[in-house]
């Protein structure tokens, strides 16, 4: 009876979290269609110019909106029947872990018995299948973001095209006209730049709302950079040769070199150190370009310990790359956060993530046959010689990733999702 009554919570709750949703959606998709009647009857300030910048500045906002529907609609429902198999495998697998995982892990090491019991006891809560699908794509947002990204170019096509009718010309008219140019030039680096990466983002099928809506902030700042750098000159110490008008089209165009070079000179500036963190970036992980960095940099996952300890379902939803390649990711970053650059050296040895490890070290404990584990203990001597460790601590470090619960899931659920294999099953990585 007490489950019955938990399981009528959870059922109400997930109900009244989608109504919700759909609320929110419907909500957004109304206020966003109001907005636009109302600027189109009674516009403060009229867009619509008879130039070639005003009717390119429509098309990044309209290639967004018409992406949502042709593409990320689509690719997220083939993606939500993986996530939901995870969360699925995932309830199983809690259960496996704490009843026979862990406790069969302990007696392979030798551990004392009582220490099975410990996480027997345990309850690991997870999100909830709800929980992840709320970050899927929202109409109303891929509304909202082309509308504002729209704006933003809308904006530099008025100033751009200098009718004395129109708003933006006459309060510019206050200002002497080469400040403007600045505006103008970096406004159209802008809108390069930002095509440039709606390309990559359709081709890898992750052209989403939340690249516009960056898109937007990224352009907004690109025009006021152009903006103070001709008006007061603000990189006058770079000794650049050319046009100024290069220099703002060039701001406009990588706008994040820019704004690193004007971070550079700030701290010789304010006499501030340079940062001194040993930092992981994302490259160290294979299979991760530019194009998917920038992406999981949207998202807050800016160096590698930040991917180690992602959640491989709710990182899916949020990109719509496949779950096998996520998985892959973070099984790399889990071993590399260990390892550090010295990545590099593993791979060689044919070990390219936690797993591989995890597994090799396996086949050193418990009964297995003796030339399996001469064989992995060969692997790990030479791998301690190459990282410049001693066995012992390379030992410690893959008896980590042996019993780490995240290692174990992901491995399993790889075998579960292509072979079909149980939670229950054999198949483990130790």
């Amino acid at each position: 009876m007490h489950d019955g009554i938990l399981g009528w919570f959870k059922r109400t709750g997930e109900r009244l979290s989608s109504q919700t949703t759909m609320l929110i959606e419907v909500g957004g998709i109304a206020l966003a269609v109001l907005v636009v009647v109302w600027w189109e009857l009674y516009p403060p300030i009229k867009f619509v110019l008879p130039s070639v910048f005003s009717l390119l500045a429509v098309l990044p906002g309209a290639l967004g909106l018409a992406n949502h529907f042709a593409s990320v609609l689509p690719r997220y429902r083939a993606t939500r029947v993986t996530v939901c198999d995870y969360q699925n495998f995932c309830e199983g697998f809690d259960d496996w872990w704490r009843a026979t995982g862990w406790p069969r892990k302990i007696r392979l090491a030798g551990m004392p018995e009582s220490e099975a019991t410990v996480f027997s006891r345990a309850v690991r809560r997870r999100r909830g299948e709800s929980d992840l699908l709320s970050f899927r794509p929202m109409t109303a947002a891929a509304i909202w973001s082309s509308l504002m990204l729209t704006t933003v170019f809308m904006v530099v096509a008025v100033v751009a095209a200098g009718n004395p009718g129109q708003t933006f010309v006459v309060l510019s008219k206050k200002l002497d006209d080469a400040a403007m140019s600045g505006f103008i030039f970096a406004g159209v680096g802008a809108f390069v730049s930002v095509m440039w990466r709606m390309i990559n983002r359709i081709n890898a099928n992750a052209l989403t709302s939340r690249f516009m809506f960056t898109a937007t902030l990224r352009s907004t700042i690109a025009v006021m950079i152009g903006f103070a750098a001709e008006k007061i000159d603000l990189f006058g110490f770079l000794k650049a040769e050319g046009s100024k008008e290069t220099l703002f089209f060039l701001c406009g165009l990588f706008t994040d070199w820019a704004l690193s070079s004007l971070r550079t000179r700030a701290r010789t500036v304010f006499s501030q150190p340079d940062s001194a963190c040993d930092r992981l970036p994302l490259c160290y992980v294979d299979g991760l370009d530019d194009g998917v960095i920038d992406i999981l940099d949207e998202i807050g996952i800016w160096d590698v310990e930040h991917l180690a300890t992602s959640e491989p379902g709710e990182l899916t939803i949020r990109t719509l790359y496949p779950f096998n390649r996520i998985n892959d990711w973070i099984d790399q970053a889990i071993l590399i956060s260990y390892l550090r650059r010295n990545i590099v050296d593993a791979r060689k040895l044919g070990i390219g993530g936690a797993i591989d490890l995890s597994l090799t070290f396996g086949y050193t404990v418990g009964e297995q046959p003796a030339e399996l584990k001469a064989k992995a203990g060969a692997v790990l001597d030479e791998l301690a010689k190459k990282i410049d460790c001693s066995r012992a601590v390379l030992d410690l470090m893959c008896l980590n990733l042996w019993f780490d619960y995240t290692v174990e899931q992901l491995y399993r659920f790889w075998q579960h999702h292509r072979e079909g294999i149980e939670p229950t099953g054999e198949a483990t990585a130790g």
